[in-house]
């Protein structure tokens, strides 16, 4: 099997047991395989990784080192721009915010999570999941309810 297949649950050198993203994300292999890789938050930097129809991630990872805490006014249309770049039909989409803080997401965080949704909308591109990379590992990042 391909060292890049994500199929059962493992990918390379990376076994995905120790990893736990949650349950919403829990038994998906691909969100398993990408935390297995980023493993934790260090510095601030937001990955890119493209999912191929058939499950496998590409080999070209894409890393935007040095991004700011919080998105600035252009970072919807500077995202959609780089997905425009790398996107091929019928591939999906995961995002890591990595930063080097707790497993809390910030109001920044969640600032960066809204960015790349709203990226994401209007290009025929599934977004897989947003995950947070931190000091204690990488979380799924659910969909907020604000209480009313």
């Amino acid at each position: 099997m391909d060292d890049n297949t994500l199929g059962d649950d493992t990918l390379g050198d990376h076994t995905l047991g120790d990893h736990s993203l949650g349950d919403e994300a829990a038994g998906d292999a691909t969100l398993e395989a990408v935390a297995a890789l980023v493993q934790h938050g260090i510095v601030p930097r937001l990955w890119i990784f493209l999912i191929e129809p058939d499950g496998t991630m590409r080999r070209d990872l894409q890393q935007v080192d040095g991004i700011p805490i919080s998105p600035d006014a252009y970072a919807v249309l500077a995202l959609r721009g780089i997905l425009g770049h790398l996107l091929e039909q019928d591939q999906e989409v995961v995002f890591v915010i990595e930063r080097p803080a707790g497993p809390t997401p910030s109001p920044d965080d969640w600032a960066w999570h809204d960015a790349i949704v709203r990226a994401v909308r209007g290009i025929p591109v599934p977004l897989r999941g947003v995950l947070l990379a931190h000091l204690d590992g990488v979380d799924a990042m659910r969909p907020r309810t604000l209480a009313a």
